[in-house]
């Protein structure tokens, strides 16, 4: 079995997600997008990303952890998608 080791920021999921849709925790994960032309147009979307975890040593902070996207799609809510109908 492969393990994943993410390193992140834990909060509470403030969101009023119903108890059994959520565990009720998220690790946030910094993002690069520098691959992703339209990265600006997908903010505060619910976005699907393809890519690899890295390692990426700052000056300033440091080794933090990230996740390189190599492109990204937005998704839509399907209570979008039932409404529309």
């Amino acid at each position: 079995m492969n393990m994943a080791y993410l390193e992140g920021r834990l909060r509470r999921d403030e969101s009023g997600s119903a108890e059994s849709e959520h565990t009720g925790y998220v690790l946030e994960v910094e993002v690069d997008m520098s691959d992703v032309l339209e990265a600006e147009d997908l903010i505060g979307e619910q976005v699907a990303l393809p890519g690899e975890v890295t390692l990426i040593d700052f000056p300033d902070r440091g080794k933090i952890l990230v996740f390189k996207a190599n492109s990204a799609a937005a998704i839509e809510d399907e209570e979008e998608d039932e409404e529309s109908e």
